[in-house]
């Protein structure tokens, strides 16, 4: 039982982080039931994407990532294309880092410094970049921490505010922004990074439990979604901000506030150091750049980003979402299917979905990724 449970608490540590605070922004443009129907259809479609590469690693020998997944049963065009949007994914994630890490430091400082959002951004990148450098990591499992953190203050948040909440915000459709939730709450899902390292905790008899691991580690974080959206956008209505945190100051009073901002300024920098040094150590390793350009692509682009004018935390994960579903979504499920043909190991579970709903998630990550790049270019 304790690495079943060790194993959903590691996978709902890697989904819940900063895609949570988009949420109820989205869900306040597009409407709360919109984006409630979107958050269980993607909670269902994400439960599957997960077996599908639990089942992809159990079958393949050796240890990969998907871009050796792709590797593998695809060849080096495959590789190409899942290794872009991987980066896409890194840089993507980093430059959200440090636009809501610099929106809870700004909450944080402001009241005794009159800082301003950019400048706060500029002071996470600096803390997050010097971290990164001299290749700092934080106390093992601290990220566990903050992910269980996160969840307290979900239903912190949740108890103060249940008799100011007005039911008439959550009864709102906005068919022109209809589509606004979806690349937001599939960015929010996606964990699927963690999937070959929560096998790892599994020892060969207790891998009966991976599979429930992996079903309850996504379906626990799309029900906190679902408080977290029912209790921010059901106090603050349309005057949702867009890290969710802000807007509710008026409402729930400033101290809360300020103790969510420093979890969430915690919990973005912690991931700022784990991501920086994973792309970083990706270049040393597999690209043989030296150090010090290994550490400036991995920190510099995102920066160089966010004063271009790319600081719009919406719009970027919704993209990234977008993309996530569109390429990496995609290619989970074709690996799936040539993994069941082509794979040599006994697998840990051997899953009986019908081959049509290989079609239909694979219409979903296409039709989304062309309807929000539509969407957002217009």
């Amino acid at each position: 039982m304790r690495p079943f449970l060790f194993a959903t608490a590691m996978l709902m540590s890697t989904i819940v982080g900063v895609g949570m605070f988009g949420l109820p922004y989205a869900a306040s443009q597009s409407g709360f039931l919109i984006a409630t129907a979107f958050l269980v259809l993607l909670t269902f479609l994400l439960i599957s994407l997960h077996l599908f590469y639990g089942e992809v690693v159990s079958r393949t020998k050796g240890e990969h990532r998907l871009v050796g997944y792709a590797d593998y049963y695809f060849g080096k065009r495959g590789k190409i294309l899942v290794s872009l949007s991987v980066m896409v994914g890194f840089y993507g994630s980093l430059l959200v880092y440090i636009i809501v890490g610099g929106n809870f430091l700004n909450i944080i400082l402001s009241p005794f410094i009159g800082s301003s959002s950019v400048a706060c951004s500029l002071i996470f990148f600096f803390i997050g970049a010097l971290a990164v450098y001299f290749g700092l990591r934080l106390i093992s499992g601290l990220d566990l921490f903050l992910g269980f953190f996160l969840i307290l203050i979900i239903f912190l948040f949740l108890f103060l505010g249940l008799n100011k909440i007005d039911v008439n915000n959550l009864k709102t459709i906005n068919w022109s922004k209809f589509f606004i939730p979806y690349g937001v709450i599939l960015y929010s899902l996606a964990g699927m990074a963690s999937i070959p390292e929560i096998r790892k905790i599994f020892h060969k008899e207790d891998r009966i439990h991976y599979k429930k691991a992996i079903i309850w580690g996504t379906l626990i974080p799309g029900i906190l979604y679902f408080v977290f959206m029912i209790t921010v956008v059901g106090l603050t209505g349309t005057n949702t901000s867009q890290e969710a945190i802000g807007g509710l100051s008026n409402v729930l009073g400033n101290r809360i506030i300020f103790l969510g901002a420093i979890f969430g300024f915690l919990a973005t920098i912690s991931s700022f150091f784990a991501l920086g040094l994973s792309l970083k150590e990706t270049f040393l390793c597999d690209f043989k750049i030296n150090k010090n350009l290994a550490w400036f692509l991995a920190c510099f682009v995102p920066l160089i980003l966010y004063f271009l004018g790319v600081y719009n935390f919406i719009t970027i994960i919704t993209l990234l979402g977008a993309i996530m579903g569109g390429i990496e979504g995609t290619a989970i499920v074709l690996i799936y299917y040539k993994a069941k043909r082509l794979g040599t190991e006994i697998p840990d579970y051997d899953l009986k979905y019908p081959i049509f709903l290989k079609y239909v998630m694979i219409s979903i990550f296409i039709i989304g990724l062309v309807v929000t790049l539509v969407e957002v270019l217009k």
